[in-house]
C-alpha cells in the first residue's frame, strides 16, 4: 500500500515509517518540520496539517493513513494550540483526503480520554467512559469523533488506537529525557516538584539536587504503587502497522499497551541495580498515577503481542546508557 504517516519527524512516526518500509509499503510522510534523519524511501511533505488544501492532489494515491502527528501538553495555557494541532489539523487532513484512494484510517489517540489518572474502574478498557480532565484529553475525544464521522461519510474503515505511555528504552536512563528525567531521576523530579510548589516531595529530594546518579523509587502516600502502562516505541509502532494492515471494517476503538502495567518504584530499583546507580525511596501524593490497562482487544483484533517486557527494558536501557558514555555510578559523579 501507499500509506501516509503524519508526524514522521517524531519518534513514533519515524519508527512506524521504518517498519512500513521494511514490510514493502510505500510511505508519504507529513510533518511540520523536516526530519533530522530522513528515511530513504519516504516522500516527505513538510508543512502545517491545518493548511492542507481540500482534496490535496499529493495525497490522491494514498490508500491508508496513520495519523500520529499531535501536540501533547498538560498546561491550560496551551488549550488553543492543542485544539489547532489535534482537532483543526485532523479536520484539515480528513478534508484533504476527500476523493483520494483511502480505504483505511488509523488515529493515534490516548488513554487521556478516560483519563487514566482518574479511572472509574480498572483495568481500563475501551468501554470506559470518556471523561477527560485536560485540554489534551478533550482534543483527543474530538479527534476520535471526527475520524469516526469521516469513516461513515466516506466509507472508510477506521481505527482509533488509544496509546499507553510510550518510551524508547534509550530514554529511560537519560536524565535529560522529557518524560523519563523527572520520572526516574531524583534531581530532575526535584526541579519539577519545586516548580509545582510541592513542599513535602521537595524536602525528600533536596539532598539530591544536581546529582544525576540517584533514581527515585516512588510510592503513593496511601500505600498504592505508582503504576502505569509503559510500552516500548518499537512495540507501539508495530501495533500501528498491524492496525493499518488489519482486515477490520467499520469503526474500531482499541487500547494499545503492555501486557501488564509497570510499578515504577520496582522498575527504578531494578534499573538502579543494573546500572550501578543509587536509589532513594520517595512518597508521592495520591494524585500520582496508579492504574492498570487492558490490551485484550488489541490481542484479539490485531494479534498484538508486545516483545519488550520490563526485564528487556532494563537491559536495553542500561546498554544505551553505557553506549552514551554515562557509565556506572562511580563514573557519573
Amino acid at each position: 500500500m501507499r500509506i501516509a504517516v503524519t508526524g514522521t519527524s517524531g519518534r513514533i512516526g519515524a519508527t512506524v515509517a521504518e517498519q512500513l518500509l521494511a514490510r514493502g509499503h510505500q510511505v508519504t510522510g507529513l510533518d511540520l518540520v523536516e526530519p533530522r534523519e530522513p528515511l530513504a524511501g519516504v516522500d516527505h511533505i513538510v508543512g502545517d496539517l491545518g493548511e492542507l488544501p481540500r482534496s490535496d492532489p499529493r495525497l490522491a494515491g494514498v490508500s491508508a493513513v496513520a495519523h500520529l502527528g499531535a501536540l501533547m501538553s498538560w498546561d491550560d495555557a496551551d488549550a488553543e494550540r492543542l485544539f489547532a494541532a489535534n482537532v483543526t489539523a485532523t479536520m484539515s487532513l480528513l478534508r484533504a483526503l476527500e476523493g483520494s484512494a483511502v480505504r483505511r484510517f488509523v488515529l493515534a489517540s490516548s488513554g487521556e480520554v478516560y483519563p487514566e489518572n482518574a479511572p472509574a474502574y480498572q483495568p481500563l478498557d475501551e468501554r470506559h467512559p470518556r471523561q477527560p480532565t485536560t485540554w489534551y484529553g478533550a482534543t483527543k475525544v474530538l479527534a476520535e469523533d471526527l475520524v469516526e464521522f469521516a469513516g461513515r461519510k466516506f466509507g472508510w474503515s477506521t481505527v482509533c488506537l488509544r496509546f499507553s505511555h510510550t518510551q524508547h528504552p534509550a530514554e529511560i536512563l537519560d536524565p535529560d529525557s522529557f518524560f523519563s528525567g523527572p520520572r526516574f531521576f531524583a534531581s530532575r523530579r526535584l526541579l519539577r516538584e519545586r516548580a509545582n510548589g510541592n513542599a513535602p516531595v521537595v524536602a525528600q529530594l533536596a539532598p539530591y539536587e544536581d546529582d544525576d546518579s540517584v533514581l527515585l523509587a516512588a510510592r503513593r502516600e496511601d500505600g498504592e504503587p505508582v503504576r502505569m502502562g509503559i510500552l516500548a516505541a518499537s512495540d507501539l509502532a508495530r501495533g500501528v502497522v498491524l492496525a493499518l494492515e488489519a482486515g477490520t471494517s467499520g469503526h474500531e476503538v482499541i487500547g494499545l499497551g503492555p501486557d501488564e502495567s509497570t510499578d515504577l518504584g520496582r522498575f527504578a530499583r531494578e534499573l538502579a541495580a543494573a546500572a550501578g546507580l543509587g536509589v532513594v525511596e520517595v512518597t508521592l501524593p495520591v494524585t500520582a498515577p496508579s492504574y492498570v490497562t487492558s490490551n485484550a482487544r488489541a490481542r484479539e483484533v490485531l494479534g498484538f503481542r508486545p516483545e519488550i517486557d520490563r526485564a528487556r527494558f532494563v537491559e536495553l536501557a542500561v546498554q544505551a546508557r553505557r553506549s552514551a558514555g554515562r557509565g556506572l555510578r562511580s563514573g557519573a559523579r
